[in-house]
C-alpha cells in the first residue's frame, strides 16, 4: 500500500494544487531538506482542501487494510504519501527520529495524520514509543488519530498500554467500538479495569458509560 497513497493523491489533484505538489514533492536526487518538507507537510491542509476522495479511492483504501477509510480525507492521504516518500529517501537509521520530529512539530491535524500513517510505514514497530506517548494527549483529534480506526495499537501495543488506551477512550467518551482489533485484545485484566472504573463512577454518583458493558461482554465471549 506504500505506493497506493501516492497513486490516490496524484489521481485526484490537478491544476494549481498539482503544480504546487510537484514542486513540493521530494526528489531522490535532491536529498531531503527538512525545512522544505516541513513547509509541504504543513501546507497540504490549505493547498488541497477542495479535493474529496471518491468511492473508488475509499474502496482501494479499504482493500489495502485501511480501517475506517471514509474517515480519511485527502490531507491525511497526502501527508501519509509525503511521509512515505521522505522515508524512501532517508537512510533507515534516520526514520525513527525523523517521524518523531514531524509529529512533534505538527499541529493537531498533522499529528493525527502521522499517527494514522504508522501502520503503513516501513518496520512500524520502530514507532511504538511515539504511539504510546501519543495516548497521553488530552487533545481529542490527536487521541482519535491513534485510538480510533487505527490498527497500530492492537498490532503492536503491549497489554498494559493497550488497556490504558481503552480506558482512556472510555474516560474521554470515545466509543471503544472504534478501537480497531479490540475484540482480539480484550483480557480478564482489561475487564477488571473497566469494572473498577465503573464502580468508581457509581460511587461518585456519576453515569457509567455503556462501553463498560461492551468490554465485559467481549471478555465473556
Amino acid at each position: 500500500m506504500s505506493d497506493g497513497f501516492a497513486d490516490i493523491l496524484w489521481a485526484r489533484v490537478d491544476g494549481p494544487a498539482r503544480s504546487w505538489l510537484e514542486r513540493a514533492w521530494p526528489a531522490v536526487d535532491e536529498g531531503l531538506t527538512s525545512v522544505r518538507f516541513r513547509a509541504a507537510f504543513a501546507g497540504i491542509g490549505r493547498r488541497l482542501r477542495e479535493y474529496q476522495l471518491g468511492d473508488e479511492d475509499i474502496q482501494n483504501l479499504a482493500d489495502a487494510g485501511v480501517v475506517g477509510a471514509r474517515g480519511w480525507g485527502i490531507d491525511a492521504i497526502a501527508r501519509t504519501a509525503l511521509l512515505l516518500r521522505a522515508l524512501e529517501i532517508l537512510s533507515s537509521d534516520r526514520h525513527r527520529g525523523f517521524v518523531r520530529q514531524v509529529y512533534l512539530r505538527g499541529d493537531y491535524r498533522e499529528q493525527a495524520a502521522v499517527l494514522r500513517s504508522l501502520p503503513f510505514l516501513p518496520e512500524p514497530e520502530r514507532f511504538l514509543d511515539l504511539a504510546v506517548e501519543a495516548c497521553r494527549t488530552n487533545v481529542l483529534d490527536v487521541f482519535e488519530g491513534i485510538a480510533c480506526e487505527n490498527t497500530y495499537p492492537a498490532a503492536y501495543f503491549p497489554e498494559a498500554n493497550f488497556n490504558q488506551l481503552v480506558l482512556k477512550a472510555i474516560f474521554m467518551e470515545v466509543a471503544v467500538s472504534r478501537v480497531a482489533g479490540l475484540d482480539g485484545r480484550v483480557t480478564v485484566e482489561l475487564q477488571r479495569m473497566a469494572t473498577d472504573f465503573a464502580d468508581e463512577r457509581r460511587a461518585a454518583s456519576r453515569a457509567v458509560p455503556g462501553d463498560v458493558d461492551l468490554i465485559e461482554n467481549l471478555a465473556a465471549s
